[in-house]
């Protein structure tokens, strides 16, 4: 290795790999559900449950992991996630019944998948005082990295190889992607170093540091305390309504246009636009904007025009309309998904940030759990997903209002009284 490179910057290329395979499991199960629910006779609804099984299931994962990376080697913690994911991928590939499903997709990937995420983020935060939101941004693009490569490479494996060896061979690839972790280190003084941006006279014994680079003067909150105040579940609400809005497109667009008669691989491209504007998106808003906007005035603008593309699906059929609604619909959403770590790490300082970041992420999993199963019954009973996606523009523009009411929390520390002999 370069002594001119900061070790930082490996942590963060394996990061990115690792969350690249954390967005293949997202973007693929939408290609595969409408194969799956013809192989095994599923409707909408039941074919959804998969993916809500395995999203209750993460969310008992992301809250474990967060806890685990603050306790033990994020190595150990992420090849076993690792291991975990790609043996229930296989298996799902060997299943003859439905409920060989449950457990294979939705109970162990479930269970492997919620160390990646999680991991990798709060790995970073620890490594990076400054240009801690770029390199989060950076790493959490292999989201929408994952939906310009997953999407169409399921397609079109399972057009060429069948459902069965699509599972086979993506089981594979997650088996070698895992072995990135191997790069990663919990803190940096394993490295003999401070965190990037730290100032040159602190020393490398403090425990922890705050988002300024100051020393640890109680600033750190304990994960209860972040937890129990208001702005945390005012962050978390907005998560689960921006994320429901996500799931229900990432899950369900692929599904509505073939419905409308679009070749598969041609279907598949409209989650590759979500990955291609989620790119652009996360340089634009999370790296360029929010240095010169407030924070919750950027959180306005992804959520309100993230909700405003969505009229394209209700009123356009044409194959350029669900790409440009793609572009659009990653742009903004993108810009989201590192703002709200980075608030956390500013708010709460990153003594505990594993596990506050593995609890608030259990949002998500409420959001996959009933978003998707919902927007499938209401399809099952109408025949449409109109409403589905009207109920998605509802969800953003309140998730636009709340962003207003952000504040900083007040930490109230109580002091210690001595009695005097």
């Amino acid at each position: 290795m370069f002594r001119g490179i900061f070790y930082g910057w490996y942590i963060v290329a394996a990061s990115l790999v690792l969350i690249i395979m954390d967005g293949l499991l997202l973007y693929s199960f939408g290609v595969f559900l409408p194969y799956l629910n013809e192989e095994f006779g599923f409707s909408r609804a039941i074919g959804s449950s998969i993916f809500s099984l395995r999203s209750v299931i993460l969310a008992f994962s992301l809250t474990l992991a967060g806890r685990l990376v603050d306790k033990y080697d994020p190595r150990a913690v992420i090849i076993s996630g690792g291991i975990i994911t790609a043996i229930g991928m296989l298996l799902s590939g060997i299943a003859d019944k439905g409920w060989e499903l449950y457990v294979s997709y939705g109970f162990l990937i479930g269970l492997g998948d919620g160390v990646l995420y999680i991991t990798c983020v709060a790995v970073v935060s620890r490594w990076f005082i400054k240009k801690r939101a770029l390199v989060i941004g950076i790493i959490t693009t292999g989201i929408p990295l994952s939906g310009l490569i997953a999407s169409p490479l399921t397609a079109w494996l399972i057009s060429s190889f069948g459902l069965r060896n699509a599972f086979f061979a993506l089981a594979g690839l997650l088996t070698l992607s895992t072995l990135s972790a191997l790069a990663l280190r919990g803190y940096p003084h394993e490295k003999n170093l401070k965190p990037y941006g730290e100032q040159e006279e602190l020393s490398t014994s403090t425990v922890q540091v705050t988002l300024d680079g100051l020393k640890n003067n109680n600033n750190d909150w304990k994960a209860l305390e972040a937890i129990a105040t208001p702005v945390f579940w005012l962050m978390y609400s907005m998560y689960f309504l921006g994320f429901t809005t996500f799931l229900v497109i990432v899950i369900h667009t692929f599904s509505f246009a073939v419905d409308l008669g679009i070749p598969a691989l041609v279907a598949s491209g409209a989650l590759s636009a979500i990955g291609i504007g989620s790119i652009l998106g996360r340089i634009a808003l999370s790296g360029l904007l929010t240095e010169v906007l407030e924070t919750k005035k950027v959180l306005f603008l992804c959520f309100f025009l993230q909700g405003s593309s969505l009229f394209l699906l209700l009123g356009v059929r044409e194959v350029w309309a669900f790409y440009l609604f793609g572009v659009l619909f990653g742009f903004f959403y993108s810009g989201l998904v590192p703002i709200f770590p980075t608030l956390l790490g500013k708010f709460f300082g990153l003594s505990a940030m594993g596990t506050i970041y593995g609890f608030f992420g259990t949002s998500f999993c409420v959001a996959a759990i009933g978003g998707p199963l919902l927007a499938g019954y209401i399809h099952d009973i109408t025949g449409s997903y109109f409403y589905p996606f009207l109920l998605s523009i509802f969800f953003c523009y309140a998730g636009a209002i709340l962003s207003f009411f952000i504040k900083p929390p007040i930490r109230i520390i109580r002091p210690i009284t001595s009695v005097s002999q």
